[in-house]
């Protein structure tokens, strides 16, 4: 079982914690001490196309490669760029996230499009598209 990340009172970094764990293949979303080179049931290209399309970061294969044989734990992977994703999307609501649906202009959410906006974690078995306000995963983030 997980034990807190330190100045986690969102829940931000154990649920993108639980995401990153479940791109790289790992049984166990919660453990923050697996090293990437061990944790990485993928391939390189698999796994960097996963993080793009999820999480919007944006790394190199050699970059990545270069993460694992440095022996980088899953949890410190999360500490780093946990931030990162919060920082560069800002704020997204439920009223931002309908935006990024065209739902605006149709009055309809279009789920594919939901399907594809950037995400912010795991909660239980369903990804977090919001980074707070109430989200599709059935919890509401504060």
């Amino acid at each position: 079982m997980l034990t807190s990340f330190k100045d986690d009172s969102k829940d931000r970094k154990r649920r993108f914690l639980r995401g990153l764990n479940a791109m790289l293949g790992c049984e166990d979303l919660e453990d923050k001490d697996i090293p990437l080179g061990r944790a990485i049931q993928v391939s390189i290209g698999e796994l960097r196309n996963r993080l793009a399309n999820v999480y919007c970061l944006e790394f190199t294969q050699a970059e990545l490669r270069k993460l694992a044989r440095e022996g980088v734990k899953t949890g410190e992977f999360t500490e780093k760029y946990c931030p990162v994703i919060y920082e560069s999307r800002s704020e997204v609501d439920i009223n931002a996230l309908l935006r990024n649906t065209g739902f605006e202009q149709t009055h309809a959410v279009d789920l594919s499009k939901l399907q594809r906006v950037p995400k912010y974690g795991l909660n239980g078995s369903e990804w977090c598209d919001v980074s707070e306000g109430p989200c599709s995963c059935g919890a509401w983030h504060k």
